[in-house]
């Protein structure tokens, strides 16, 4: 049920966002401000970012900087609060992240690969 809900909202977010592109679109910054509930979430992000960066051959490291990197990616992929055409692209960001350091993370990959389906379902480009 709660898959459906997820996939649903998602379809929902990309298909508003591409009735939103078929006008011109308007200059938008690259990255839109963080909105307030992800905040803790993107400081734990950066900060196990910047432990693994120091320290790569860390298991400890490695194991919290992909679990904040997909705890942050879930979290913008569902939020309310992140305009639609900005947080599908930043969220297979940050799965493609985390799997770089652990290519089986069953959320990560489960969420890129549904994000991707549905991008060309759509008949649209899977953003870089």
């Amino acid at each position: 049920m709660r898959r459906n809900i997820l996939v649903s909202a998602l379809i929902f977010g990309i298909v508003s966002g591409a009735f939103a592109q078929s006008k011109p679109p308007a200059p938008s910054p690259a990255d839109p401000p963080v909105p307030a509930a992800l905040i803790p979430l993107d400081k734990k992000y950066r900060s196990t970012k910047t432990a693994y960066t120091a320290k790569p051959k860390d298991k400890k490291a490695k194991d919290a900087y992909v679990e904040a990197t997909v705890k942050l990616g879930h979290e913008t992929m569902i939020s309310p609060d992140y305009p639609a055409r900005f947080k599908y692209k930043k969220t297979l960001q940050l799965y493609r992240e985390a799997l770089k350091l652990d290519p089986n993370n069953p959320v990560a990959k489960q969420e890129s690969d549904l994000i991707i389906k549905i991008y060309k379902q759509m008949g649209r480009p899977v953003p870089e």
